[in-house]
């Protein structure tokens, strides 16, 4: 029953956040399940408006659900700043603050996220909390680990790596890195925590995205919709 509840939120904020979608968009998409469950419902609605999108896939998973839903692909080689970006996330807090990178696929969505000039991010009630605390995704460079682990573990943080019942060693990312979790603990400034982290050489990306969206959606367990609305960093 609760993940059926979890499944309804989740369609309210993708629905939502449909509204924002426009015919001749260049759309950065984004990876995961939530994203996965969106695909449909995109589909229809180019379909039912006839719409003519092109769309940036973020990771092999989201390349691949696009392609066999016959939604045309492109790049950011042809079009370097799309119109919007449409992802999901791990975690959030009110403040506009987002853990993503379950997926593994967090370096490109950040590459995109960056990229784009209106940014949506939608999730369900399960992962908005006060204050972030799930651990954070780490892409590193395979001959880097023992510095980054090193380098971690006398900060106090405790590293792992992620491996995977179908192969032996790590899991690796779409981009040839390895791939792993830092626990923190709670974070209480998640912009100087991406900084420290990215500041250690062999550590290419973090899944902690502070404040890139202008918008986060979140959908509730009573079928209403929650938005935030983020003062976003760009660059």
């Amino acid at each position: 029953m609760i993940q059926e509840e979890v499944k309804k939120a989740r369609e309210n904020a993708i629905l939502r956040a449909l509204e924002y979608i426009e015919d001749g968009m260049i759309i950065g998409y984004g990876t995961g399940s939530t994203m996965a469950q969106s695909t449909s419902y995109v589909k229809k609605l180019i379909q039912e408006k006839k719409m003519k999108i092109l769309f940036i896939p973020t990771s092999f998973q989201s390349r691949q659900l696009l392609l066999e839903n016959n939604l045309p692909i492109t790049s950011l080689y042809e079009y370097p700043e799309p119109d919007l970006m449409i992802d999901s996330f791990d975690q959030t807090d009110r403040e506009g603050n987002a853990i993503k990178g379950g997926g593994g696929a967090m370096l490109m969505e950040k590459v995109i996220t960056q990229a784009s000039r209106k940014v949506i991010f939608i999730g369900d009630y399960v992962k908005l909390v006060e204050k972030l605390s799930r651990p954070v995704p780490l892409e590193i460079l395979e001959e880097a680990y023992p510095h980054v682990k090193n380098t971690l573990t006398k900060n106090g943080f405790r590293l792992m790596l992620r491996e995977s019942a179908g192969k032996m060693g790590p899991l690796i990312s779409d981009n040839g890195n390895l791939l792993g979790d830092v626990d923190i603990g709670i974070i209480e400034d998640p912009e100087k925590l991406d900084n420290l982290l990215r500041s250690i050489a062999g550590i290419i990306e973090t899944g902690l995205f502070p404040k890139l969206a202008d918008k986060i959606i979140i959908g509730k367990i009573d079928g209403n919709l929650e938005e935030i609305n983020v003062n976003r960093k760009k660059l």
